[in-house]
Protein backbone atom coordinates (compact mmCIF):
# COMPACT_ATOMS: atom_id res chain seq x y z
CA UNK A 1 0.00 0.00 0.00
CA UNK A 2 1.53 3.29 -1.04
CA UNK A 3 1.17 6.60 0.77
CA UNK A 4 -1.27 8.84 -1.00
CA UNK A 5 -0.90 12.59 -0.93
CA UNK A 6 -4.15 14.49 -0.90
CA UNK A 7 -4.68 18.05 -2.08
CA UNK A 8 -4.14 19.62 1.35
CA UNK A 9 -0.83 17.83 1.86
CA UNK A 10 0.31 18.97 -1.58
CA UNK A 11 -0.72 22.57 -0.87
CA UNK A 12 1.10 22.74 2.47
CA UNK A 13 4.22 21.08 1.09
CA UNK A 14 4.42 23.78 -1.60
CA UNK A 15 3.67 26.62 0.80
CA UNK A 16 7.07 26.46 2.52
CA UNK A 17 8.49 29.15 4.78
CA UNK A 18 7.06 32.62 5.29
CA UNK A 19 8.60 35.17 2.93
CA UNK A 20 9.94 38.49 4.19
CA UNK A 21 6.97 40.28 2.64
CA UNK A 22 4.50 37.99 4.38
CA UNK A 23 6.34 38.47 7.69
CA UNK A 24 6.13 42.26 7.39
CA UNK A 25 2.45 42.02 6.52
CA UNK A 26 1.80 39.85 9.60
CA UNK A 27 3.74 42.29 11.80
CA UNK A 28 1.65 45.19 10.50
CA UNK A 29 -1.55 43.26 11.14
CA UNK A 30 -0.51 42.66 14.77
CA UNK A 31 0.39 46.32 15.21
CA UNK A 32 -3.01 47.28 13.84
CA UNK A 33 -4.74 44.90 16.28
CA UNK A 34 -2.96 46.66 19.14
CA UNK A 35 -3.45 50.19 17.89
CA UNK A 36 -7.21 49.94 17.21
CA UNK A 37 -8.05 48.37 20.57
CA UNK A 38 -8.45 50.96 23.36
CA UNK A 39 -7.84 48.43 26.16
CA UNK A 40 -4.53 47.33 24.64
CA UNK A 41 -3.44 50.92 24.08
CA UNK A 42 -4.30 51.69 27.69
CA UNK A 43 -2.27 48.71 28.94
CA UNK A 44 0.75 49.87 26.94
CA UNK A 45 0.30 53.40 28.29
CA UNK A 46 -0.03 52.16 31.90
CA UNK A 47 3.06 49.93 31.66
CA UNK A 48 4.99 52.92 30.35
CA UNK A 49 8.74 53.11 30.38
CA UNK A 50 9.32 51.97 33.96
CA UNK A 51 7.06 48.90 33.99
CA UNK A 52 4.34 47.79 36.40
CA UNK A 53 3.42 44.77 38.48
CA UNK A 54 0.34 42.74 37.63
CA UNK A 55 -1.52 44.20 40.61
CA UNK A 56 -0.71 47.78 39.56
CA UNK A 57 -1.75 47.06 35.98
CA UNK A 58 -5.08 45.53 37.02
CA UNK A 59 -5.89 48.49 39.27
CA UNK A 60 -4.87 51.19 36.80
CA UNK A 61 -6.39 49.57 33.72
CA UNK A 62 -9.78 48.95 35.32
CA UNK A 63 -10.20 45.71 33.35
CA UNK A 64 -11.86 42.67 34.89
CA UNK A 65 -9.77 39.51 35.28
CA UNK A 66 -10.97 37.89 32.05
CA UNK A 67 -10.24 40.86 29.78
CA UNK A 68 -7.01 41.66 31.60
CA UNK A 69 -5.71 38.13 30.95
CA UNK A 70 -7.01 38.13 27.37
CA UNK A 71 -5.27 41.38 26.41
CA UNK A 72 -2.08 40.68 28.38
CA UNK A 73 -1.73 37.23 26.78
CA UNK A 74 -2.04 38.85 23.36
CA UNK A 75 0.51 41.57 24.13
CA UNK A 76 2.97 39.05 25.58
CA UNK A 77 2.52 36.52 22.77
CA UNK A 78 2.98 39.12 20.05
CA UNK A 79 6.10 40.57 21.68
CA UNK A 80 4.88 43.99 22.80
CA UNK A 81 5.40 43.22 26.51
CA UNK A 82 7.72 40.98 28.50
CA UNK A 83 7.61 39.78 32.10
CA UNK A 84 10.86 40.33 34.02
CA UNK A 85 11.23 39.78 37.78
CA UNK A 86 7.49 40.16 38.38
CA UNK A 87 7.30 43.40 36.37
CA UNK A 88 5.69 43.85 32.98
CA UNK A 89 7.91 45.91 30.68
CA UNK A 90 7.70 47.12 27.10
CA UNK A 91 9.85 45.40 24.50
CA UNK A 92 11.48 47.41 21.69
CA UNK A 93 8.40 46.74 19.58
CA UNK A 94 6.20 47.80 22.52
CA UNK A 95 8.16 51.04 22.94
CA UNK A 96 7.71 51.84 19.24
CA UNK A 97 3.97 51.17 19.53
CA UNK A 98 3.77 53.19 22.77
CA UNK A 99 5.45 56.16 21.12
CA UNK A 100 3.16 56.09 18.11
CA UNK A 101 -0.29 55.50 19.68
CA UNK A 102 -0.16 56.52 23.34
Amino acid sequence: MRDEIDELDAYFSLKGETTEGEAVKLEHMMMEKVSINPARRKLLRVVGIFGKTEKQLKEESGLNDFFFKFHMDFLLKEGFLKLEDGMYRLTDQGIAMHDSVC
